[in-house]
């Protein structure tokens, strides 16, 4: 059983994030059946419950969509405790009021409109520590940051399972400081980020033979970098990031010996604007944070799906959620992010 996903957009106004997938059976932002429903989250259950035979679980559904997904899970493994985060400041009464609850932890889902979560937990079910496995569940999990967020501020460092209806681009490398089981009943594409050696670096002057030599040579890594099936025969996007628009072009004609079509551009400072009229050169408009400084906004136009995008980039420490979200959500499901971090002295 898989779900016919689509994309809706969030007020802009409200929330960091501006897409939501909307997944039709798991009956929040849609309707739906539910024993459909039930059958549906009980098939991840089954799944989860495999990787934690014989140890003592505690499920963590999180707040507020995977809430009734995570008891199902839960009741798929056997002893298992079921707790879910909440964004409520004021909890219902315990039915047993000799049950003392306590917080075991606050902490952040930062892509969110309501960004501040909590979990909380009857001290008669012990801690964290008393458990041999933490089971995560969310309804999509695209960059598990909400779960490292958890994971950071309680300390935990036993075993875990991630699991959701369903990886948008998700890459469980950014867990590999954890043992940890990964789970998903529906994978949405994928984001892989590689990292190569600076380029010399024109903002300070660079030998134009040398700097271009460079390029070749990285360009060429780069296409046996990646999978070859992401490239041959496939309509291929390389995107630069505002100044570092050279090597993009570089790598693209590369890739048109093997790739079926190939396209480069640059995301920008410039905020043109959309129209939707005749020979108007601008018809569609992304805008996200800048790779090189959070504070700024930086944009993308006439975006469309391709087979295959590759971003390269120069901006230091840079996070890819933003514009790897962007272009997920504009139906481009193989993404490779490609940080050449800048060194001063790379000349």
């Amino acid at each position: 059983m898989k779900a016919d996903l689509k994309i809706a957009l969030r007020d802009s106004t409200i929330a960091t994030r501006p897409y939501v997938l909307v997944n039709p059976l798991q009956a929040k932002h849609l309707p739906s059946v539910p024993s459909v429903t039930l059958q549906y989250f009980m098939r991840l259950g089954e799944k989860v419950a495999a990787t934690c035979k014989g140890e003592r679980t505690l499920v963590i559904g999180f707040a507020e969509t995977a809430t009734a997904i995570g008891a199902a899970v839960a009741s798929a493994i056997e002893n298992a405790v079921y707790v879910h985060t909440t964004r409520e400041t004021m909890l219902p009464a315990s039915p047993r009021p000799s049950e003392s609850l306590r917080l075991v932890t606050d902490f952040l889902e930062e892509h969110s409109h309501a960004k501040e979560q909590a979990l909380y937990l009857s001290k008669s079910f012990g801690e964290l520590s008393a458990y041999d496995r933490l089971v995560f569940v969310e309804d999509e999990i695209t960059t598990g940051k909400t779960i490292l967020n958890f994971l950071r501020c309680t300390g935990y460092n036993g075993k875990i399972t991630v699991s959701a209806l369903v990886f948008n681009g998700f890459d469980g490398r950014v867990f590999s400081h954890y043992k940890a089981d990964f789970v998903c009943l529906q994978e949405v594409g994928y984001v892989r980020r590689l990292e190569f050696e600076a380029l010399p670096n024109p903002r300070s002057g660079v030998e134009i033979s040398v700097y271009c030599d460079r390029c070749l040579e990285l360009a060429a890594r780069i296409v046996l970098a990646v999978d070859e099936s992401d490239v041959l025969d496939r309509d291929v996007l390389v995107i630069g990031t505002e100044e570092f628009m050279y090597p993009a072009l570089v790598l693209g004609r590369e890739l048109e010996k093997t790739a079926r079509s190939v396209k480069s551009h640059s995301t920008t400072r410039s905020p043109l604007l959309p129209q939707n009229r005749d020979n108007y050169p601008i018809y569609n408009r992304y805008d996200f944070a800048s790779l090189y400084d959070p504070e700024r906004t930086t944009y993308l136009y006439n975006l469309e799906k391709y087979d295959t995008v590759i971003i390269i980039t120069d901006a230091p420490d840079s996070d890819s959620e933003e514009i790897a979200r962007t272009l997920l959500n504009c139906g481009n499901q193989k993404i490779y992010f490609l940080n050449f971090v800048r060194a001063r002295d790379a000349g």
